[in-house]
């Protein structure tokens, strides 16, 4: 596995690029991130947005599957079978604190307890690879819900889903056992902000794929009590399910106010979904004009979040009258 030393806040697209290089596929950070974030001060690229990256620009070559609620087991049980595994973690620099980063797995020693990575930020960068301890891994991937994602070809689909199992191959069966998963932390260790924020995140998720009202009343709950333990400033960067879960229980004011509170921060600024769900609060309070212009910012942050273009789409049509 080589080693892709990451250009400024650009450690998605380096650790994207060494997977496919890993492939044999010819590409560069710069060609990934030209189209995951056209705006070098862009601070995040999520999951979902890679694997639909793989899924789509790289011609059917190949593909690529992000889940949630991951183990270190399965981490292992992939790198096994031949797959190195990109996870989203929660990254403490002496320096500036605490930042949200992609760390691809390529190997492990069960013996030694330890896996080998290769870091786009912290390197080294002569090939050799990161060494840590199961624990390390253990300890930070839980501030993203042990998110991570698997690049693979389309020959090995079946290898792949076999591999995550039926509690990780489908959706409602995942954040059920996330939510179970982060409903046990917090009732180990209640003062767990991670936990609390990792089940509202679960119960979110699980509003929007059934349409049931309690989930997101339950993971408004959770996100005010993970809120009220203490999150990291940038938490907000990277993640962003406390304002569906309050705009779906009403509380349009709080997504606004969450979101002015982000917006505040240089980097907050660079965070296209801020502005995306600003602009649906907004809408749901009937000021379509302020609506549109925040969808429009969203967008001006990176121009191929097609998320916002698809509601300013909708809210110039309400505007038109069409």
């Amino acid at each position: 596995m080589g080693v892709v030393r990451q250009s400024f806040n650009n450690c998605g697209p380096a650790n994207l690029t060494q997977v496919l290089n890993w492939y044999g596929y010819d590409i560069t950070q710069e060609d990934v991130a030209s189209y995951l974030k056209p705006n070098s001060e862009d601070r995040n690229v999520s999951p979902w947005q890679i694997a639909d990256y793989v899924n789509e620009q790289t011609f059917g070559q190949y593909r690529a599957i992000a889940r949630s609620n991951g183990t270190l087991e399965l981490v292992k049980e992939f790198i096994a079978a031949g797959y190195p595994v990109v996870i989203e973690k929660g990254y403490e620099l002496p320096d500036s604190g605490w930042w949200g980063h992609y760390l691809t797995v390529y190997g492990y020693d069960e013996n030694l307890q330890e896996f080998y990575s290769q870091d786009s930020y912290l390197g080294p960068f002569d090939g050799s690879g990161r060494t840590d301890s199961y624990d390390y891994y253990q300890e930070n991937w839980d501030a993203f819900n042990y998110t991570f994602y698997v690049v693979y070809q389309p020959a090995q689909e079946e290898e792949v889903m076999s591999i995550l199992g039926p509690d990780l191959a489908d959706d409602i069966a995942m954040w059920r056992a996330t939510a179970a998963r982060a409903e046990l932390t917090t009732q180990t260790d209640p003062d767990d902000a991670f936990a609390w924020f990792n089940l509202g995140t679960a119960l979110t998720r699980l509003g929007e794929i059934t349409g049931e009202q309690q989930y997101y009343q339950g993971a408004a709950q959770a996100f005010d009590s993970a809120r009220e333990i203490g999150l990291p400033p940038r938490m907000l960067w990277y993640q962003f399910r406390p304002y569906i879960a309050y705009w779906k229980s009403g509380r349009l004011d709080d997504v606004i106010a969450l979101a002015d509170a982000t917006l505040e921060t240089q980097g907050g600024r660079n965070v296209e979904e801020t502005y995306w769900y600003k602009g649906h609060a907004l809408a749901e309070q009937g000021f379509l004009t302020e609506a549109r212009n925040t969808y429009a910012a969203a967008l001006e942050v990176n121009e191929n979040f097609y998320p916002a273009q698809i509601s300013l789409d909708w809210v110039n049509s309400l505007l038109s009258g069409g």
